[in-house]
């Protein structure tokens, strides 16, 4: 899963990016596209956690307590521990909690991804406005 996700995080913000490099979107436009594009990739992402909990359960891996193992609990779990907020209110049992500690591990990790991709959005100059600026002159 740390994998998959890493991979799937990459390839959104590679793309999204190189993407926006070749729009004439100004700041505001290119930093909500940037920021919805890792909200869907993080979403994406702890679904897939969630399918592999559930896969773990259905293995005998461990479960999760209190809470009935359906898909909607399983993935609010998986939300939460991939943002590392841990809640408490929904907690893996079993070897279940392993892959609970890999996720927030990556969650963290690709989370931090994320927020390199804004600051760069956020920094970037304008190349149209650039472009239309005079040059000075040196005399």
């Amino acid at each position: 899963m740390f994998g998959i996700t890493g991979f799937v995080h990459f390839q959104v913000i590679h793309r999204t990016h190189s993407w926006l490099k070749l729009k004439r979107f100004n700041k505001t436009q290119k930093l909500m596209v940037g920021l919805y594009a890792a909200a869907m990739a993080h979403i994406f992402e702890a679904g897939l956690y969630a399918i592999a909990f559930l896969v773990g359960s259905g293995s005998g891996l461990g479960g999760f307590k209190p809470s009935d193992n359906s898909l909607m609990e399983t993935f609010y779990f998986s939300l939460v521990n991939y943002t590392s907020l841990g809640l408490g209110d929904i907690y893996p049992t079993g070897h279940l909690r392993f892959l609970a500690g890999i996720e927030s591990l990556n969650g963290f990790l690709l989370i931090s991804c994320s927020a390199s991709l804004i600051f760069i959005l956020m920094t970037e100059t304008d190349e149209s406005r650039e472009q239309s600026k005079p040059k000075s002159q040196n005399a």
